[in-house]
């Protein structure tokens, strides 16, 4: 059986593509992580700059982060047909950002904005490789967030790249006068 995830691109996405049954219950977790992914799906600002990595689908979540499945897509590609690196970059921005929302925080309401972003590159992938991507939010704080990723292969679990990554929060209610 299937967990429905509201919220994920044009519809509800199922884990495994398996036929939803007919009443299905989202797990408490996912809400606050569906909450964000529906909104900043619709925002223009992501709909610019890889609002496609938004459909990436979730296939775990606790209370601090998630699991997402992603597809390498065509656009994601450099000239050697492999995952861009910039490409892997914006995934992981984009996801373990939303991992922050796996939970209900007082802290980070609009997301934030990154202020470090560290990849390391460990192996390929291609158009059409299936990825499991864990994003984990190691601590949030009133100013800060510390997140890491793990990108693997789902066939191979094989890892294609880690990362952390720190983000600023820009909520004017937590960090009044920021200029960022």
């Amino acid at each position: 059986m299937g967990t429905r995830v509201d919220g994920l691109g044009a519809g509800v996405c199922y884990e495994n593509d398996e036929t939803p049954p007919e009443e299905t219950v989202t797990p408490t977790s996912l809400h606050p992580l569906q909450t964000f992914l529906r909104i900043h799906h619709g925002s223009s600002t992501c709909r610019n700059r890889g609002a496609h990595f938004l459909h990436a689908k979730v296939v775990d979540a606790d209370e601090d982060g998630a699991v997402f499945e992603y597809t390498v897509q065509p656009e994601d590609r450099n000239f050697t047909n492999n995952f861009h690196g910039g490409a892997i970059a914006a995934l992981i921005d984009n996801l373990s950002t939303a991992a922050m929302f796996t939970r209900e925080r007082k802290h980070f309401l609009m997301g934030g904005v990154s202020t470090d972003l560290h990849v390391t590159y460990v192996g390929a992938s291609t158009v059409g490789d299936v990825l499991l991507v864990e994003c984990r939010a190691t601590k949030v704080g009133a100013g800060l967030a510390n997140l890491s990723t793990t990108i693997r292969d789902k066939k191979s679990g094989r890892v294609i790249a880690t990362s952390t990554h720190t983000k600023f929060n820009t909520d004017s209610r937590y960090a009044p006068g920021s200029r960022l």
